[in-house]
């Protein structure tokens, strides 16, 4: 018998994958789970295992090709394949091995067939693989991009067409995979989401104090320096269980649109990589400490730059955080990331003059400025929201450990 490796689809927003390397050559024996190849996503490096026991027969795809999703990339033969000995007990009557059966919720399947999703594409998040109301929900969503990308390039065709040519001395840089669906989802998100922004100052005064008194013990306790960060992520989704309108989704769904409040709470952090940027996602942040966060922060970190991020470490975020104060950045606007509905974006620390009790004091300052979905969040909600989190951040309300 000869089993096909089929390159899966392993991410919502995949769609092709590089071959990078495979780690077996033709002939070699590969055990069931063991890894064989190493593709490279638009978001990280991802390793592909064998999907039987048995012998490499033939490899299909060579290192370095792209290709779609559901591609063979080659073949693995049993090894009872060849002199098989005759079967004594052919004729008799053995228990019939249950077919294999998707592991899927009641409510996800139901979602799912109203519109349209293929559960067998779909990569579960709850137990054992098992696939959940928010797995078919960011599908929809998922799918929902894609459908409204083929509108505006089919209204693009109807355009004059303007060409645009270089001038002068240059050169020609191709886009890399990542910074082509970076490209197209950001576009995606500018045209198809109607958006808004609102801009706060927060007095860090608070929260510089307790990370100089922790930053030692944080050091020698968990091996992990605290950051900035850390403080900014718990308050995010403590805000965000406070406000669950923000920690929300805009379905688009075949029957009829809806929005969807999340149970959970996941806090994306956008971190930038050598080829773009990535977004791993710190799961349930209001349940952690800043000591628990701080070690998932950097963790995730980590991998994001070595590019080894699971695709299960980048799904299922409900709010995104990015943070300049690395490039001493004192303030920016962010682009919601479909099919959350906002992003929180962060510039440096800088002392500047605050009035307090009618004296001008010079004060640590951050600036925050939050981008909404205005199909889910109105102006009014949006504000309640970041003026909650700048209370937050001013107070010394933390769960350290």
């Amino acid at each position: 018998m000869t089993t096909e490796i089929v390159l899966p689809k392993m991410g919502l927003t995949m769609e092709e994958a590089e071959m990078l390397a495979w780690e077996k050559k033709v002939g070699d024996y590969v055990e069931k789970h063991e890894v064989i190849l190493t593709i490279q996503t638009d978001k990280a490096a991802l390793e592909v295992e064998a999907p039987v026991d048995g012998i490499l027969q033939d490899i299909l795809v060579k290192e370095g090709e792209v290709v779609p999703v559901g591609t063979v990339l080659g073949y693995i033969s049993d090894t009872k394949e060849q002199d098989e000995p005759v079967n004594m007990f052919q004729n008799i009557d053995f228990p019939v091995e249950e077919p294999y059966r998707i592991r899927i919720s009641p409510a996800a399947r139901k979602l799912a067939r109203e519109n349209g999703i293929e559960i067998e594409g779909l990569r579960g998040s709850g137990p054992r693989g098992r696939i959940l109301l928010m797995d078919v929900q960011e599908a929809i969503a998922e799918k929902s991009l894609k459908e409204r990308k083929i509108e505006i390039d089919t209204i693009k065709t109807k355009l004059p067409v303007k060409t645009t040519k270089a001038r002068g001395k240059g050169k020609h840089v191709p886009l890399t995979r990542m910074r082509k669906i970076i490209a197209e989802r950001m576009t995606q998100s500018f045209m198809m989401v109607p958006q808004f922004q609102l801009k706060k100052q927060v007095d860090v005064t608070a929260i510089l104090q307790v990370r100089n008194l922790l930053v030692s013990s944080f050091e020698e306790s968990i091996g992990v320096r605290l950051s900035i960060n850390d403080f900014l992520i718990q308050a995010v989704a403590l805000t965000l269980k406070k406000h669950p309108s923000v920690n929300a989704s805009y379905i688009d769904s075949d029957t009829q649109p809806y929005i969807y409040e999340h149970d959970d709470i996941n806090v994306g952090l956008a971190v930038a990589v050598d080829d773009g940027l990535v977004v791993p996602v710190i799961h349930n942040a209001d349940q952690m400490s800043l000591a628990e966060i701080a070690k998932k922060r950097v963790e995730l970190i980590e991998k994001a730059k070595k590019g080894i991020l699971k695709p299960e470490e980048m799904s299922h975020g409900t709010f995104t955080i990015s943070n300049l104060a690395s490039f001493e950045i004192d303030e920016f606007v962010a682009i919601v990331n479909p099919p959350e509905a906002g992003i929180l974006a962060v510039g440096q620390v800088r002392e500047q003059p605050v009035v307090v009790d009618n004296r001008v004091e010079i004060k640590p300052v951050l600036i925050l400025n939050a981008s909404f979905d205005h199909r889910i969040i109105d102006g009014a909600d949006g504000s309640k929201f970041i003026s909650d989190l700048v209370q937050h951040l001013q107070s010394d309300r933390w769960k350290i450990f």
